[in-house]
């Protein structure tokens, strides 16, 4: 998938919050704080290193996750740094040069965290403060508040709007599942532009490619469901 971006640096928080994300895969872990590499066929061919903790004196070697006496703990973001690839092009095209390993591997160098001007900054806070004051569901025209985000889109490029204005076309989880269900085609004998999906002649509604018998059953359920609703459960 076509994606120019790529995380540069995250600035963490000063302070955690619980997560509901095992920082450890064994529940018998009561303190982990880095991460770990775990050896095995598929660094066979790798230079000489050892298994277990990676070193203390990287940063990159804690974790955003930490288990704190049997405790998940996950520190979020405050400033997110972003690398946006020249011309729009795929993430690391260009900047990314490739150098080959004495093994023959190949990696990329990581230069290109410092192209200053290829940055885009992310505030997840400011992000988060905006979408609870501002942002409406564009389905129900609810709130988003915690537990029940207005996060989720229908399209790979949003609509741009000021930063004083709420972010559109965004939807609640269940109102998104509502919206999708109006624009499906329900029909019991559909006449599609092709043999299994396309646009129905009956309904002018869509029916995407493999949609099984399953969702169409749920969508004749939520689809009747009044525009502007919605049902949580």
């Amino acid at each position: 998938m076509h994606d120019p971006l790529t995380v540069a640096f995250d600035i963490r928080r000063p302070w955690p919050e619980r997560s509901t994300m095992p920082s450890a895969a064994h529940a018998s872990v009561r303190w982990r704080i880095r991460l770990h590499h775990d050896c095995g066929t598929w660094c066979a061919d790798d230079p000489g290193h050892r298994d277990g903790a990676l070193p203390w004196w990287k940063p990159s070697s804690y974790s955003a996750f930490w288990r704190l006496g049997g405790r998940d703990y996950y520190w979020p973001p405050l400033i997110t740094v972003w690398h946006r690839e020249p011309r729009g092009r795929d993430a690391l095209t260009e900047c990314g040069r490739r150098v080959q390993r004495r093994d023959g591997t190949w990696s990329r160098t990581r230069g290109w965290r410092w192209h200053i001007h290829h940055w885009k900054i992310q505030i997840p806070p400011f992000q988060h403060m905006r979408r609870r004051l501002l942002t409406r569901c564009a389905w129900c025209g609810g709130r988003s508040v915690k537990g029940d985000q207005v996060n989720i889109s229908h399209q790979w490029h949003g609509s741009r709007a000021r930063w004083w204005q709420g972010e559109p076309g965004l939807y609640h989880r269940d109102c998104s599942s509502i919206k999708t269900a109006h624009a499906t085609c329900i029909c019991e004998q559909p006449v599609l532009d092709h043999d299994t999906y396309g646009t129905c002649a009956r309904c002018t509604r869509h029916r995407s490619i493999g949609q099984s018998s399953k969702w169409r059953t749920r969508a004749r359920e939520l689809s009747a469901i009044p525009v502007g609703q919605r049902q949580r459960a």
